[in-house]
């Protein structure tokens, strides 16, 4: 049948690779560099990214060594190379070839300092050199003093206007420049209180003068020619081959230093990116008075459009710029060398749309790219905690944003972007620490994939020595990670649903305009609080910049029968997030399809005006005062109404995901219960007339459905306990055999009386000398800092039976259940159950339970650097109700 020839290379464990993980190259000795490759190959991996940050010779002779060790055990094994494109993270630095090598390619800033005076004074002067300089403050104490490259500043406009009240200023810009002589403005000043700007380009002001410059051409260079030429030079011949890509980490414009956040233009006194090309464009875009209104990318105006206008053209071609002049142009150097471009950029905290970190849009960013990028690392997704604050290392970041809009947007580019072809790739479980085990990295897994993401970089593989207090978990970590072996099973489940979610089509409902552009304006809503409620309403969406709606041959964008067609998916609304100030070209697009149909939803409110509003636009207004506007609460509820929301819950279940994906040969429709505490128990109705079964992706097993037609789809019932997740595929050609209801279940009590053992993991199978156990309790409660594996034995008498399983009520965190020396599988999630029916027999059997701990307890009396970590720890082994149920 089509749906059994459709996953047959699943079944058969035979699938693509959609995993590359970091491999830490560390100047290891050469056993070191292979054993770590194999270990990744056990897995089932079969390609790995070296990041050098932690080598000592990034590009030197050392480097070459080691390099050409990977790359000799990856051609035995039959495994990819990617590199990641720097000496450190982020992206950038071009090991060190802008202050080494080009200093004439250093980063250039616009800035803007001003004074403040109250007239009138005759003949006022003010030295202007000073005034394009540093000042020195009491917070500068201390400090490291971090010099320019290059010690030059341009003049380009002394403009002066009325403060009104705190940082408001007034409307109009007098323009001082005809009074600046000899380095000195004299200026008779009016009476009233004035604000003196004096705007300027400099090497100086910003952050990181080492690194190149994101938005110039020949700057972006000095890193190709550093980085990825310098890797051409030596391994040519493996360049679409072994060596299939590299991987920029992190790359933005870091016009400020460090990870503050909340960088957007307008609302924070810094330095802006700039270069000569952006220079040469602003008279087409501001106008031949440009300079004068450079302040408004500072200031706050009574006319609150002016700034804004201003800040929308800057970071437009700012952002135009980066996509071109760094993302664009690696990935067509990768194009021309056989090897394909990814990475990812700073999401976090909104700055995916910002300067600072970011790089100012998401989907521009990503342009040059061969797949979307997002990170998840230390603590931004949390399993069960979606809505509080994240109180990390850096900054507090957004749990909204992390669970509803993160791997959203990597899937949304990828799947709207031609040149992804659908592949979203996300950096995962990386700085989570120690006690991130795989019951977590599981839940995360599967919460990634009902968002989209497809390919997946594990951080990561450390052959330092154990413990590595550097970013981890480390997923084998010499041998003394507990739960390698079931790291190795999660991998191989990991490849297979990604083999399932790609060379297909999501099937999104609605459409979830990106409000970049918004952000740069004003205030606005952020994408992920409608995200959360279409999400928690299982309703599918993509995110869609206005890039999209405007590059429509690329895109493939139309609108048919109001319907949104983008790259082939089709939306039945788009929905705006609230904002103040529209977006122009959004508003062209608005008044050219609603006549089409499109239904167009703003959420709150309508926006009070369009950018660069003029009165022969007012029919603008009129265009979008006719679109329909929707409470955020009442947003669910009105797309079911207009045929957008999605399958039917009988019940509200905020915590069961959904994802709807389609294949040639069938559709695939994915359940996960988000939660870690609550069932997620509700009769679901499908919009099909097919027949459905379950494909489980663990076990590789397909499973009956229990399923009833009804005249407005099929209703299936779902009954996800924390943790678990469905994977439906409905096709034609499908025979359904299914399992009678048990009349009475037996349920026998083996909780007590066990023998036990314990060894580290380096040690394990060899386990000293059992001992007994009245009565099972945490093993923490007596060996707390013990991390390795923990085996318990039992003999017991079973009677004949068609179906009998063994069940734990806690186990901490993983486990192996083995009947009469038979093994019954690894379970790495609750609930903890398995069926034992192959391996059991009538009469006595010996049952036996390996359980797997995380390495946190163990790395206890060795603190990282930033000394012992501030978490819960959860019990070692297994405890509480113990039973056997058969019928």
């Amino acid at each position: 049948m089509a749906v059994q020839q459709g996953i047959e290379k699943l079944l058969s464990g035979n699938c693509e690779n959609y995993i590359f993980p970091f491999l830490w190259m560390r100047n290891q000795s050469e056993d070191v560099l292979r054993r770590e490759i194999e270990k990744i190959s056990e897995c089932g991996i079969r390609a790995v990214c070296l990041e050098s940050r932690p080598h000592p010779d990034f590009a030197g002779p050392g480097w070459w060594h080691d390099f050409d060790i990977v790359l000799d055990e990856a051609k035995k094994r039959d495994m990819k190379i990617w590199i990641l494109d720097d000496a450190h993270f982020p992206t950038g630095q071009a090991n060190g070839a802008i202050p080494g090598k080009y200093p004439e390619h250093a980063r250039k800033y616009l800035m803007m300092q001003h004074t403040d005076c109250v007239g009138p004074i005759v003949q006022a002067t003010l030295d202007i050199p000073i005034m394009m300089q540093k000042k020195f403050t009491w917070l500068d104490f201390g400090r490291k003093v971090e010099k320019p490259l290059i010690d030059r500043q341009e003049l380009l406009s002394v403009t002066a206007v009325r403060l009104i009240d705190g940082d408001m200023v007034g409307n109009q810009f007098i323009d001082l420049s005809t009074y600046v002589e000899n380095g000195k403005l004299i200026w008779d000043i009016p009476d009233g209180i004035w604000r003196i700007c004096v705007t300027f380009t400099t090497y100086d002001f910003g952050a990181r003068n080492e690194y190149i410059n994101y938005i110039d051409q020949e700057s972006v260079h000095v890193l190709v020619e550093a980085i990825y030429e310098l890797h051409y030079e030596h391994y040519a011949n493996e360049f679409g081959k072994t060596i299939v890509g590299f991987f920029s980490d992190e790359p933005g414009f870091y016009n400020v230093d460090n990870f503050d956040m909340g960088d957007a233009i307008g609302r924070k006194n810094m330095a802006l990116p700039w270069c000569g090309e952006l220079q040469a464009l602003m008279p087409s875009l501001l106008g031949e008075n440009w300079r004068l209104k450079l302040p408004l990318l500072w200031l706050q105006t009574e006319d609150e459009m002016k700034p804004a206008e201003v800040r929308h053209c800057y970071m437009d071609a700012v952002s135009r710029m980066y996509e071109k002049n760094f993302s664009c142009q690696i990935g067509k150097w990768c194009e021309d060398h056989n090897v394909s471009y990814i990475g990812h950029v700073i999401e976090d905290n909104n700055e995916h749309s910002r300067l600072g970190c970011g790089a100012g849009h998401y989907f521009r960013a990503m342009s040059g790219q061969h797949m979307s990028g997002i990170d998840t690392i230390g603590g931004q997704i949390i399993p069960g905690n979606a809505y509080g604050a994240r109180h990390g290392v850096a900054f507090i970041g957004d749990g909204h944003f992390y669970h509803f809009a993160l791997a959203k947007l990597a899937a949304s580019c990828a799947q709207t972007d031609p040149k992804k072809k659908g592949r979203a790739m996300c950096e995962t479980f990386g700085a989570y620490g120690w006690n991130f085990g795989v019951k977590s990295m599981k839940w995360l897994t599967d919460y990634l994939l009902l968002q989209g993401v497809n390919h997946f970089v594990p951080h990561a593989f450390s052959m330092a020595e154990f413990p590595d207090a550097d970013c981890p978990p480390h997923f084998y970590a010499g041998g003394n990670n507990p739960e390698f072996p079931y790291f190795v099973e999660l991998m191989k489940y990991t490849n297979r649903m990604c083999e399932l979610f790609n060379h297909g089509m999501n099937v999104p409902e609605v459409a979830v305009l990106y409000p970049g552009e918004h952000d740069w304006m004003t205030e606005c809503m952020y994408v992920q609080e409608p995200a959360r409620e279409l999400m928690e309403h299982q309703i599918d969406f993509q995110i869609i910049p206005v890039d999209v709606l405007t590059e429509q041959t690329y895109y493939g964008t139309s609108v048919e029968q109001g319907k949104l067609i983008v790259n082939g998916r089709m939306m039945k609304a788009l929905i705006i997030p609230e904002t103040k100030i529209l977006d122009r070209r959004l508003a062209y697009f608005i008044c050219d399809v609603f006549e089409k149909g499109l239904s167009v939803i703003f959420v709150n409110s309508r926006p009070e005006t369009i950018e660069e509003l003029t009165a022969k636009d007012n029919h603008m207004l009129e265009g979008i005062g006719q679109c329909s506007v929707v409470r955020l609460d009442d947003l669910p509820e009105y797309l079911a109404e207009i045929g957008a929301g999605g399958p039917v819950l009988k019940k509200e279940c905020r915590n069961l995901g959904y994802y709807h994906y389609r294949k040639e040969e069938y559709d695939i429709y994915f359940f996960f219960n988000t939660s870690l505490s609550e069932d997620a128990d509700v009769d679901v109705i499908l919009p099909e007339s097919r027949t459905v079964i379950q494909y489980d992706a663990m076990y590789r097993r397909i499973l009956p459905v229990r399923q009833k037609q009804e005249k407005d789809g099929l209703k299936i019932p779902i009954n996800l306990k924390p943790y678990e997740s469905i994977l439906l595929i409905a096709g034609t050609g499908i025979v359904l055999e299914l399992e009678g209801e048990s009349s009475q279940i037996n349920v026998l009590d083996i909780s007590d009386k066990w023998l036990f053992a314990k060894i580290e993991s380096k040690g394990y199978p060899d386990f000293p000398e059992f001992r007994s156990l009245d009565k099972l309790v945490p093993v923490s409660s007596f060996a707390p800092e013990f991390s390795g594996v923990m085996r318990y034995e039992k003999e017991i008498e079973l009677k004949n039976a068609e179906k009998v399983l063994f069940c734990s009520e806690h186990i901490y965190e993983a486990a192996e259940v083995f009947v009469n020396g038979k093994s019954a599988g690894k379970r790495m999630t609750p609930p903890y159950q398995w069926d034992i029916s192959i391996q059991s027999k009538e009469g006595k059997n010996k049952i036996a339970v390996e359980v797997v701990n995380t390495p946190a307890r163990a790395v206890l009396k060795n603190p990282g650097l930033f000394g012992p970590d501030r978490e819960i720890l959860e019990p070692s082994g297994m405890f509480g109700n113990i039973m056997i149920k058969w019928y």
